[in-house]
């Protein structure tokens, strides 16, 4: 009896109107759902979406770069004048005056400067008035499947060559770095992002780990079958640089923020079956069809090219990083002055000035970090950078501070031994003659103390 009783209560749970709207939401596993006729809101809300999302991806220069392969000189360049020429600068400039109260200068990196902040409300104001015009011309359909499934094709592609973009960079290794003059740069003068970009710097197994997950989010992105698990990925990657970025203050917050935004976008519409295969205990409902046409040896070409065009993205953003890298970054020769150079001797017009560190004319240290890059250290710890020339031949050190372009000095060297080094020079119409000594960079724990399986000293900081 009681069988009977459970049988029919269920026989009526399920042809009631609430069970015929269960088994539409979640139909039963190896099956695919019916495209679903969208209401009003959630159409209005669609297209608000497609015009904002496709407005910031062609008004940003990291995301045009990416997708022509990466790359610097010319293409970094023809970047830049895309945002700053062609990418709306007139409705950026009227929209600074007007709403910021502030004239754009030229300026312009990419970061959170006002060009970016600006084009924020460029493509919230265009959003807001493209979205009613839209729903008036489009009124008539409900259902958005054939152009949403376009819409996505763009979008994973804008994220996954940034993701090419960001993983390249660190699987390289070139985003971070750890120079010389980093070691002796007193931990307290470090900002939040220089201190950030040292961490990972110092350790270039972690940091090559980042890409890889970085690079692997952007390929299952490329790949319809594997895009869910792809956005999943890239989704809680850009969480965590999201986060980096705005605990370390690093000037990248607005595009970090639109590429989780993308990435969330991307994962909305498995929200509700990976939630219900999660939390309860029915089988993993199968995906809306992602089919871009009816054909399937035409699905399965277009496939294909999707596969090969993100491969060719990564295979040219992995190329330019590493000539870069080899040319420009941490794979280059070093200079035969590389090193932290101590001043043990510092004479201004023939009168040697002692180790004093009030005294702000004596220099503490030299740090070449590279051929083109000195760096000046005081003695109360502070760093003057410079754009520096180190010709061998000629045995001279050219010397520009960045701070202050019109601060330029040359020195002739003489190289008593390899650790040993003279400077003789003018600098500020005065004659300076400086006796160094270069530091053996192995006494720096940071760069000595490796990786250890067992710990001698468990409290060894």
């Amino acid at each position: 009896m009681m069988k009977v009783r459970v049988g029919k209560w269920l026989r009526t749970v399920v042809s009631s109107p609430a069970g015929r709207a269960t088994r539409r939401a979640f139909p039963p596993a190896g099956t695919s759902p019916a495209p679903p006729n969208w209401a009003g809101a959630a159409r209005t809300a669609y297209r608000f979406g497609c015009v904002y999302a496709g407005l910031y991806c062609l008004t940003s220069p990291q995301v045009y770069l990416a997708l022509r392969g990466g790359g610097m000189g010319h293409l970094q360049e023809a970047a830049d004048a895309w945002a700053k020429r062609w990418a709306i600068r007139p409705v950026r400039n009227w929209m600074s005056v007007r709403v910021l109260g502030r004239e754009l200068g030229d300026r312009f990196d990419g970061g959170d400067d006002p060009h970016t902040w600006a084009g924020q409300l460029c493509w919230l104001a265009g959003a807001a008035a493209a979205t009613p015009v839209w729903s008036v011309l489009d009124r008539r359909r409900t259902d958005r499947a054939a152009l949403d499934k376009w819409f996505r094709l763009a979008a994973r592609f804008c994220l996954a060559g940034q993701m090419f973009s960001y993983g390249a960079a660190k699987a390289v290794p070139l985003q971070f770095q750890l120079p010389p003059s980093k070691l002796v740069e007193p931990l307290g003068g470090l900002t939040q992002m220089s201190l950030l970009w040292a961490q990972t710097g110092s350790s270039k197994p972690y940091q090559i780990l980042l890409g890889c997950a970085e690079i692997t989010g952007g390929l299952l992105l490329i790949v319809p079958r594997t895009a869910p698990l792809g956005a999943l990925l890239c989704a809680v990657e850009m969480a965590q640089v999201l986060l980096l970025n705005m605990t370390f203050d690093v000037p990248v917050k607005v595009h970090s923020f639109h590429l989780l935004l993308l990435g969330l976008l991307l994962l909305a519409p498995h929200t509700p079956r990976l939630a219900d295969a999660a939390f309860t205990q029915r089988p993993l409902p199968a995906a809306a069809p992602t089919d871009l046409f009816r054909s399937r040896r035409a699905n399965r070409i277009a496939t294909a090219l999707q596969a090969g065009a993100g491969l060719l993205l990564l295979g040219a953003q992995l190329r330019n990083d590493w000539a870069f890298w080899k040319n420009h970054g941490g794979g280059r020769e070093k200079p035969e002055l590389y090193g932290v150079w101590d001043v043990t001797g510092f004479s201004v017009d023939g009168e040697q000035l002692p180790p004093v560190t009030t005294d702000d004319r004596r220099w503490r240290r030299i740090v070449v970090d590279s051929v083109d890059a000195v760096a000046i250290q005081h003695m109360d710890d502070s760093i003057d950078p410079c754009m520096a020339s180190i010709d061998m031949n000629a045995r001279s050190v050219a010397l520009t501070k960045m701070a202050d372009p019109k601060w330029q000095v040359t020195f002739a060297f003489e190289r008593p031994a390899d650790d040993l080094l003279i400077l003789d020079g003018e600098v500020d119409g005065r004659h300076h003659r400086l006796h160094l000594r270069r530091r053996d960079l192995t006494t720096f724990p940071l760069v000595s103390r490796g990786f250890h399986w067992v710990q001698e000293n468990s409290s060894l900081r």
